[in-house]
């Protein structure tokens, strides 16, 4: 179970009255600063997907080894674990606005770093572990952040809206952008396969990953504007103010630890990301590379799941809640995992699309699904610090799952997804079991 951005009923009094009847799916767009929270954070998210195509691709083009891929991905969750109930509480501390602007202001510099090194033929393996670290760092407090921000400046009666408009905006950013800078890359750098990887190894042509890391750059500034031009998304929390930083944590810990299933559901998240986000981050540009489109085919594989996982945030918002809602996305979540283990067995471009479009289609769901769950469960005046659990409980493990998954897609890649797809399979159907979880509903 994935969670994505989460609103809650706090309406901001510098933006538009909320409207009279029911609102609709695109209801959020009347508040100006949603807007410019949307537009800022969709062209940023387009650019992330060119720096999740271009870093792997990278790490792989130096090395050859998906051992390395899998340590580079790992050391960058181990300071967004760390730091993520802290970036919590200094969301509720200083505004999610302030922390958003900073953070995206560190990335500005960061990536425009990488991209010098990269086209000026001066990066290194060591290099790139250090900017994994550091990007690690800065999301610890980002995406805290992040979550907070949608629920300061929309309507109780918008939550619906701004939680599909967002959820829409980033899956279309997974659609489109891995399969254009896989062309990216592939096209300039002339990297397609892994024969031509290991030829091009040594004369170093970088052009197409500095190009897109380039790229990426652009679209934090993008997002750094639109932040500075907003009205609202700046409250601070007076309890906030008079508590230290370690009891504002614990108050958090405290509310999630006396609710059971809000307690379980963070659990469960953190051990099916165990199973799906290494061998995703590790596993698909392996496959790709044994494929003959090579760069391209990472791309587009990606681009299908993001696809669709757009189709599923739409049907999400479109239609009613499930009044058996958490038997509906656990047998979703089950269905992916079998999806993943698919992934082992692939050998050719046309299926990998199509096992990605459906894994994507149930991912999407259950991301709208939830989060929605769980914007009406959490106090609004809680939110950055509970969601900065949430989403620990989502990353916490991934420096562990990717690590793992390094070493074994390296021993064999059929035995790594199929094995991660079971294991998957076996935690949405024991998760069922939990009388709780059964009766989640609208």
């Amino acid at each position: 179970m994935t969670v994505s951005q989460p609103v809650n009923s706090v309406p901001d009094p510098v933006n538009e009255s909320p409207p009279a009847a029911a609102p609709s799916l695109m209801s959020a767009f009347k508040v100006r600063d949603f807007r410019l929270v949307w537009a800022g954070e969709g062209i940023s998210l387009l650019g992330d997907q060119f720096y999740m195509v271009a870093l792997p691709w990278l790490t792989l083009q130096l090395t050859g080894s998906g051992l390395a891929l899998g340590a580079v991905a790992a050391v960058g969750g181990i300071p967004r674990a760390v730091f993520m109930l802290l970036g919590g509480a200094m969301t509720d501390r200083f505004s999610p606005r302030s922390v958003m602007f900073v953070t995206n202001a560190l990335r500005v510099i960061l990536t425009a770093l990488i991209t010098v090194l990269v086209l000026s033929h001066n990066i290194q393996l060591w290099m790139l572990v250090l900017a994994s670290l550091t990007f690690g760092l800065v999301d610890a407090f980002f995406f805290p952040a992040s979550t907070a921000i949608v629920p300061m400046i929309v309507n109780k009666e918008q939550i619906e809206s701004g939680n599909a408009l967002m959820q829409i905006t980033a899956q279309l950013s997974n659609f489109v952008g891995p399969a254009l800078a896989g062309l990216v890359i592939a096209n300039l750098s002339g990297v397609t396969n892994l024969q031509s990887l290991e030829a091009t190894a040594s004369t170093g042509d970088v052009r197409g990953i500095g190009l897109a890391l380039g790229f990426d750059t652009l679209t934090f500034i993008a997002a750094a504007i639109a932040l500075w031009l907003m009205k609202g998304g700046r409250a601070v929390s007076q309890q906030q103010e008079k508590q230290n930083v370690l009891a504002s944590i614990g108050e958090g810990l405290r509310l999630v630890w006396s609710d059971s299933l809000l307690r379980t559901i963070i659990i469960l998240t953190a051990a099916i990301n165990l199973f799906f986000s290494g061998p995703m981050a590790v596993g698909i540009p392996v496959l790709a590379r044994n494929l003959p489109e090579g760069a391209a085919a990472f791309g587009a594989i990606i681009s299908a799941f993001g696809g669709g996982a757009l189709v599923g945030a739409i049907l999400a918002g479109a239609l009613p809640v499930p009044r058996k809602l958490g038997i509906v996305t656990m047998l979703l979540i089950g269905a992916a995992g079998a999806a993943l283990g698919l992934f082992g067995l692939v050998n050719n471009l046309l299926i990998a699309i199509g096992v990605g479009v459906g894994m994507g289609l149930a991912i999407g769901y259950v991301n709208v699904a939830s989060m929605s769950w769980l914007q009406k469960r959490i106090p609004p005046e809680k939110m950055g610090r509970v969601m900065s659990l949430v989403m620990l409980g989502s990353f916490g493990l991934i420096p562990i799952s990717t690590f793992v998954s390094g070493l074994l897609v390296d021993y064999h890649l059929t035995i790594m997804f199929g094995a991660s797809g079971l294991i998957l399979l076996f935690l949405s159907l024991y998760s069922l079991t939990n009388r709780e979880i059964r009766a989640m509903g609208s």
